[in-house]
C-alpha cells in the first residue's frame, strides 16, 4: 500500500454542473454531468488515456485490462480487472455493473435517456452483455475504426462505470442521489453551481501501484464564475488548481505559477455558418425520410437542395447561401482575435476538427481575411447591401468576446447585422437536437479538438447519423457518407484519403468555419503540488483537468 492520504486539494472551476448518480439521467445539458462524473475523481472509465513515443494519445488499462476484437467486426470482449470495490460497501465491480453503466445511458437500449452520449453511444453499440464475471461483450451496431480511444477511455466522452447493484436496490428515484462508483475518491457532496466534495477511497483498487494514490484525503471542486476570482483565489494560495483566462496566464506564469499543459489539447473555436441546412431526405442509418423545415426565406446561409423537386446541388438557394456562407468566412480577422482575445496563446484556424499544425493539414482549406472579398461574394450571393442575422454566443466570456468582435467587423465591413444570443446552452441545445435550429452559433461540435487523430472519422455531427442526439443544426449528404466510410474503413491510408475529401468539401461549402484553437490550461501552483501526472484529453470539462489521484501535495 502507498502513504496514507492527507492534505486538501482545491479546484477552482467554472461552472459545476447538476448531479445525477443514473447514468440515463446524467446529461451533458446539466453542465456535463456524465463526464464531471469520473473527471472529477468519483468513479472511472474502461480505459485511461496515455502518450505513445510520438506524442499520440493511446490508451492504458484503468477498469478494463484489454479489449479484444472480434476478425468479424461484429463485436469485442473487454475483460475487466478483478477485485474492483465499489464506494459505502456495495461490493466487487463485475461485468453487470459495467454492462449496466453502458446499456442504461445509450438510447438504444434504454429510449429514455438523456445521457450526453446516449445519441452517440446509438449508433456504434447495439448492447453491452455480460459473458461471465470479468468479460464484457461490446455488440457493435456499427463497428467504429476509431476503436476504444475513442468512446471507452478517459481521453474522449464515455460512460463512467457504476453500480448496477445500488439501481437494483434503490430504484431509478433514490439511484439520482447516489453516487456510488469505484474511483480514488468518495463523492461526500455534490451541489450544482456550488462544490463538489470528495473524501479519499481506503480500499481503492490502484493504492500502491507506482504512483497513482489517491495521495490527498479531501478534494473539494468549487464553482467559481467570476474569472478575477478564480485567479485570486489562486493567487491568496486558498486553491492549488484554477482554471483561468488565457489573457490572465501570461502574469500568472511570471508570478510563479505554471500552466498544466498535460493534457495536450488545444479546442477548436468554431462557427456553425450552415446551421439549418437539412439537406439530406433520408436517415442515413435508418432510411427513413427526415422531415425537416428548410424553409430558406430570411435566411441568406440556408439552402434548400429540394425547391425544384429532386435533391439538386445547383437549386438557386444551394448556390447564393454557398457564396454567403463564404462571404462571412473571408470576413473573420483571425490573427487580431487571437492576439486580442487570448493573447496570442494559440493558433490561427480554418478547419473545423483540424489542427493548423496537424502534419496532414492543407493550405488549401484555409480562408483568408478579405473584406473585399468577403463583400464580393455577398453581392455576387444577391445581398450587396448585407441582411440581418442572429447568432448564438452563449454565456462563456471566450464566447461573448469573439462572438462581439465578429459581429462588429461583419457589421462595420459588410453591413451584415448580427443579433447575438447570450442564453444558457441548456435552452439552445434542444433545438439541435430536434432538427429545428436554424441560428449559427460559435462551436460546431464535439469533433474540435487538436489531439484528435486525422484519420479518425469525421461528419458524425453534420449528419442525420447523430439523430436523436447533439448535431451542429445541419445534415449534410457527404457529412454522412464521409463518416459511415471512415468509421468502417480499417486501412488508415483509406481513412486519410478520405478524411482530406471532407476538408475539401467544407472549404467549397462552408458549412463549419475556423477561428483559432486555443490551449486548455488550467493554472497551478508549484509550490503547493508536488507531483501530478495530467493525462492527455479532448475534454474541456471541469477545465481538463484529470488524474487527481496521482497529485501530491507539497508537504
Amino acid at each position: 500500500m502507498g502513504p496514507e492520504p492527507s492534505g486538501k486539494l482545491l479546484v477552482a472551476v467554472t461552472r459545476i454542473g447538476a448531479p445525477n448518480g443514473l447514468p440515463r439521467f446524467c446529461s451533458a445539458s446539466a453542465g456535463g454531468c456524465a463526464e464531471i462524473i469520473y473527471l472529477a475523481g468519483m468513479t472511472e472509465t474502461l480505459f485511461n488515456s496515455a502518450l505513445d513515443a510520438t506524442g499520440s494519445a493511446t490508451t492504458e488499462p484503468m477498469l478494463a485490462t484489454e479489449f479484444t476484437l472480434d476478425p468479424s467486426l461484429e463485436f469485442g470482449d473487454f475483460t475487466l480487472r478483478e477485485g474492483i470495490q465499489f464506494h459505502n460497501g456495495w461490493g466487487e465491480m463485475t461485468s453487470e455493473d459495467v454492462a449496466f453503466s453502458y446499456n442504461d445511458a445509450n438510447s438504444v437500449t434504454n429510449p429514455e435517456s438523456v445521457h450526453g452520449q446516449a445519441g452517440d453511444f446509438a449508433p456504434l453499440i447495439a448492447s453491452m452483455d455480460p459473458v461471465d464475471t470479468y468479460t464484457v461483450r461490446l455488440q457493435y451496431r456499427n463497428y467504429d475504426s476509431r476503436g476504444i480511444l475513442h468512446r471507452f477511455s478517459r481521453f474522449w466522452q464515455t460512460a463512467g462505470i457504476v453500480s448496477s447493484k445500488v439501481y437494483a436496490d434503490k430504484g431509478v428515484e433514490g439511484m439520482q442521489d447516489d453516487y456510488t462508483g469505484v474511483g480514488a475518491f468518495v463523492a461526500d457532496e455534490w451541489v450544482q453551481q456550488k462544490h463538489i466534495k470528495l473524501s479519499a477511497f481506503p480500499d481503492y483498487y490502484a493504492r500502491g501501484e507506482g504512483n497513482i494514490g489517491p495521495f490527498v484525503q479531501e478534494v473539494e471542486w468549487r464553482d467559481i464564475p467570476a474569472g478575477e476570482s478564480r485567479r485570486a483565489a489562486l493567487e491568496a494560495g486558498e486553491a492549488q488548481i484554477a482554471q483561468v483566462s488565457l489573457a490572465d496566464l501570461p502574469g500568472l506564469i511570471s508570478g510563479g505559477f505554471e500552466a498544466q499543459r498535460g493534457s495536450a489539447h488545444n479546442a477548436m473555436f468554431n462557427i456553425s455558418l450552415a446551421s439549418g441546412n437539412y439537406w439530406e431526405e433520408f436517415g442515413a442509418l435508418t432510411g427513413e425520410t427526415l422531415e425537416r423545415d428548410r424553409e430558406t426565406d430570411g435566411y441568406p446561409y440556408i439552402g434548400n437542395p429540394f425547391e425544384d423537386g429532386a435533391y439538386s446541388e445547383d437549386t438557386a438557394s444551394m448556390q447564393t447561401s454557398k457564396l454567403v456562407r463564404n462571404g462571412l468566412a473571408w470576413g473573420i480577422e483571425r490573427d487580431a482575435l487571437l492576439e486580442n482575445v487570448i493573447a496570442g496563446l494559440g493558433v490561427v484556424n480554418h478547419q473545423p476538427y483540424l489542427s493548423i499544425n496537424n502534419p496532414s493539414y492543407d493550405d488549401a482549406w484555409n480562408w483568408g481575411t478579405d473584406f473585399d472579398m468577403a463583400k464580393s461574394l455577398l453581392t455576387e450571393g444577391g445581398y450587396p447591401d448585407g441582411f440581418e442575422m442572429d447568432m448564438w454566443i452563449g454565456t462563456s466570456e471566450l464566447n461573448s468576446d469573439v462572438g462581439e468582435a465578429i459581429g462588429a467587423g461583419w457589421q462595420e465591413n459588410l453591413n451584415v447585422k448580427v443579433n447575438l444570443i447570450k442564453t444558457e446552452y441548456g435552452t439552445f441545445r434542444p433545438g439541435l437536437v430536434a432538427r429545428t435550429n436554424k441560428t449559427p452559433f460559435t462551436g460546431c461540435g464535439d469533433e474540435n479538438h487538436s489531439n484528435f487523430p486525422f484519420d479518425w472519422a469525421h461528419g458524425f455531427v453534420m449528419s442525420s447519423i447523430s439523430a436523436g442526439g447533439y448535431g451542429v443544426g445541419m445534415e449534410i449528404p457527404w457529412a454522412a457518407k464521409t463518416y459511415l466510410e471512415m468509421a468502417g474503413e480499417p486501412d488508415k491510408a483509406k481513412r486519410e484519403e478520405l478524411a482530406s475529401d471532407f476538408y475539401t468539401l467544407n472549404r467549397e461549402w462552408a458549412n463549419c468555419v475556423g477561428v483559432f484553437e486555443f490551449p486548455i490550461w488550467p493554472a497551478y501552483n508549484p509550490d503547493l503540488i508536488d507531483t501530478w501526472d495530467q493525462r492527455p484529453m479532448a475534454l474541456g470539462n471541469l477545465a481538463g483537468i484529470n488524474n487527481i489521484r496521482t497529485i501530491k501535495l507539497a508537504q
